[in-house]
């Protein structure tokens, strides 16, 4: 899921600290590329939020919009508002689908990606706040699934639901999101986080779809309720968001949905099909920005909300999910400012001294989206995109908010953020993208072709057809094609949500037989190597 890891957190303090529009890099830069009507706004001298600061905003909301897709050609962009327990603004501009008839409006249900996480957090409040059973942010995942284990046996016993949530188990950064890629289902990707080596519990952060799914599932479960039915119980149903779910099959079902595209030779090609029913509350939420204007309303409330009569989230269970919990990058690397993670939040603070909170979501496969919130100034802004990331809601969200605390733009954001966002070219990506230099030759193909087993991805088949290397590996059996680089030195594409370009396969040798097999893409954390059977 989000496969770009800077969003994946927003996922990324530093991006978090740009949200904001106060940062010193927002400082330094100077206006640029704002909307003629914000140039002509009134600046705020306090940098202050104030009503003014947001009336003015709005008025120049549509061209902030229209802007930024028109340089990026993403196909739909919606876009919600919230100030002072008011929707003041509710839009959506451009195409559901790319080439077929139909406009997004308020209502189009878009993917979230990783904006699934501060939803899944709040889930879990209201059913605090609801008391529902005997369970608590402090329950240990061991408490509701007795076979659940980390590497050390300790952490395993001792993790707890808020530890996933605030990514500070240990675990290595997105563990298991490989393995979805080759078709391991939920189960079996929790089951192998025990797999992966730890850094220190609860003194480091490492961002984990995979963890935090292991929380919310154990939650749920310690709750008698599967995760979509407390969702739909604690949040959607009460704040009348008809529209949502964390269910693809209920996103399928409907008529005014957004597709995820990405840029094919110049083309937006759509995509339907992606389900994250695997990863659902760290990424598998879908909505419009009518529903998630309601979810802000209540946020912003304090937890309450126009016609119920007891708050959804009391204040304390609010506090509990805004409260830092990790800290994401120390000050230093932030120039001067330290940035936090909550409980599935992204938590900082402005030079103004207002709370922070946002988050990001991505998917490489055709989505970006970003929601801010202030909820001392009870402002809050959602912006939903249906293209792979370019930057575009994040600078959406960081122009509005700067044009109500200044009157205008302090830097171009979408110049700032698409380099942010942008998938990095990896070391094997270059490498293999030319030919080798003065490339020796393999040795004779069958030499390769056999079973090649690893604890974490299962057995790897190398198998040899109409003269060409390939090999399957996972539940999905998904074939993939070696091409020779030099001496035992192969490559292949990889694909799927995390796909990097190129990742080279080196078969070893000591002597005169091929041991073993190491996937560069999938051995980050020293499990990519692959033993022959």
């Amino acid at each position: 899921m989000a496969r770009r890891t800077l969003l994946r957190g927003l996922g990324a303090a530093g991006v978090g600290a740009a949200l904001s529009g106060t940062g010193s890099a927002a400082e330094a830069a100077g206006p640029a590329a704002v909307p003629r009507a914000a140039t002509q706004a009134t600046p705020a001298a306090s940098g202050q939020i104030t009503a003014d600061g947001v009336t003015r905003a709005l008025a120049v909301l549509d061209d902030i919009v229209k802007k930024d897709k028109a340089a990026t050609t993403v196909p739909g962009i919606a876009v919600a508002v919230v100030y002072d327990g008011v929707v003041r603004y509710l839009k959506g501009l451009g195409e559901r689908q790319a080439g077929v008839v139909g406009d997004v409006d308020a209502d189009t249900v878009f993917q979230l990606a990783s904006v699934s996480k501060p939803l899944s957090s709040t889930v879990i409040a209201a059913a605090l706040t609801r008391r529902l059973a005997k369970v608590d942010w402090n329950d240990t995942l061991q408490t509701f699934r007795p076979g659940f284990t980390l590497a050390d046996a300790w952490v395993g016993q001792h993790v707890t639901v808020a530890d996933m949530f605030a990514h500070r188990s240990g675990l290595p950064d997105h563990a298991g999101d490989l393995l979805e890629d080759l078709g391991y289902n939920a189960d079996q990707i929790i089951s192998k986080l025990a797999l992966y080596p730890l850094t220190r519990f609860r003194d480091s952060y490492a961002y984990t779809n995979y963890g935090l799914t292991a929380g919310a599932l154990a939650f749920a479960t310690g709750t008698g309720r599967s995760w979509q039915d407390l969702a739909r119980e604690m949040i959607f149903a009460p704040l009348g968001m008809s529209s949502s779910s964390y269910s693809f099959a209920d996103l399928q079902a409907l008529k005014n949905r957004a597709a995820l595209h990405t840029l094919v030779d110049g083309q937006w090609k759509p995509d339907l099909g992606a389900n994250n029913d695997g990863q659902a509350p760290a990424g598998g939420a879908n909505s419009s920005v009518r529903d998630l204007s309601r979810w802000l309303t209540m946020l912003l409330a304090g937890g309450s909300y126009p016609g119920l009569q007891t708050p959804v989230v009391d204040v304390p269970g609010l506090q509990t999910i805004w409260r830092p919990s990790s800290v994401t990058q120390g000050p230093d690397e932030l120039g001067g400012r330290a940035s936090f993670y909550g409980l599935g939040w992204n938590v900082g603070y402005e030079d103004t001294g207002e709370l922070r909170l946002g988050h990001s979501g991505a998917f490489g496969r055709g989505a970006s989206t970003v929601i801010t919130v202030y909820p001392s100034k009870k402002l809050a802004i959602a912006v939903l995109t249906n293209a792979d990331p370019r930057g575009v809601p994040e600078a959406i969200s960081a122009e509005f908010v700067d044009v109500v605390r200044y009157g205008a733009s302090t830097r171009d954001w979408l110049a700032f953020f698409g380099p942010l966002v942008a998938e990095p070219i990896t070391a094997d990506q270059t490498k293999y993208s030319k030919p080798a230099v003065n490339p020796t030759p393999a040795r004779s193909l069958n030499a390769y072709v056999g079973t090649y087993p690893n604890r974490v991805y299962g057995d790897l088949t190398v198998s040899l057809r109409d003269g060409a290397l390939s090999f399957t590996v996972g539940p999905a059996g998904k074939r993939f094609a070696l091409m020779h680089y030099s001496g035992d030195e192969f490559y292949f594409q990889t694909t799927g949500e995390n796909e990097s370009g190129f990742s080279g396969a080196l078969f070893a040798a000591p002597r005169t037989k091929v041991l073993s097999l190491t996937i560069n893409a999938w051995n980050r954390d020293k499990l990519g190597v692959f033993t022959r059977r």
